[in-house]
């Protein structure tokens, strides 16, 4: 059995916000919510595959919701479309500044809905599945593995997030506060942890051409090996 993906619907009509709960339920996991909180708090306790995002809330702005996802290292690659009925090309403009994938105006097919929902998914898995390629490292971001000169390493979940943070912000300092607030959301745990986490994803890491080092007292750094 094929898994399906997990797709957080924000929408506050309760109304349409059934109506694409049970149309796209055949097809996806689907989670829906109305506010913007309940929203934030889905995402940090179980990242979904794709996200469907109502503009107009009554809690707030679904641009600007789409916004702190594309600032968040867990989501910031993740697919996005835009649903309102509110259209115009300023909300458009807006919406693709952000960070929007697709941008869909109410009231919309749910046929039309559900493939441009598979299509945008698709296109984030092909990408995906190629592996991403940094110097002469490669993430396969789909099995939690990284590859270094053509030899396979396995990395837990915890080791992957914290690379990727890192690999998407090369030569800058990421301090231990950060890394807790982006890995650990729902639990508490002390800095210390961190350190474990660094000091075996480093041995990991053993022949690419960049190093974590640490910088004394206030976190770490992803530099070339050169330098």
């Amino acid at each position: 059995m094929i898994e399906r993906k997990k797709l957080l619907i924000l929408e506050d009509d309760h109304r349409m916000r059934d109506l694409l709960s049970q149309g796209l339920s055949s097809d996806f996991e689907v989670i829906a919510t109305d506010t913007i909180e309940d929203a934030q708090m889905i995402t940090n306790k179980s990242t979904p595959d794709i996200f469907l995002l109502d503009i107009h809330l009554k809690t707030g702005s679904g641009i600007d919701f789409c916004h702190k996802l594309r600032y968040n290292q867990l989501t910031k690659k993740l697919p996005i479309l835009v649903l309102t009925g509110f259209g115009n090309s300023e909300k458009m403009l807006r919406t693709y500044d952000v960070g929007a994938d697709d941008y869909l105006e109410k009231p919309i097919d749910l046929t039309i809905l559900r493939n441009r929902l598979k299509a945008r998914l698709k296109r984030f898995q092909d990408v995906s599945h190629e592996g991403q390629r940094y110097s002469n490292l490669k993430l396969h971001s789909d099995r939690n593995e990284i590859e270094v000169n053509g030899e396979i390493r396995t990395l837990s979940p915890t080791e992957f997030e914290i690379l990727q943070i890192f690999l998407s912000n090369p030569n800058k300092k990421i301090s231990r506060k950060e890394i807790l607030q982006s890995v650990w959301t729902e639990v508490r745990v002390e800095e210390r942890t961190v350190d474990v986490h660094v000091s075996s994803l480093r041995r990991k890491l053993k022949g690419f051409d960049y190093t974590l080092k640490a910088l004394y007292g206030s976190g770490y750094i992803l530099r070339s090996s050169n330098k």
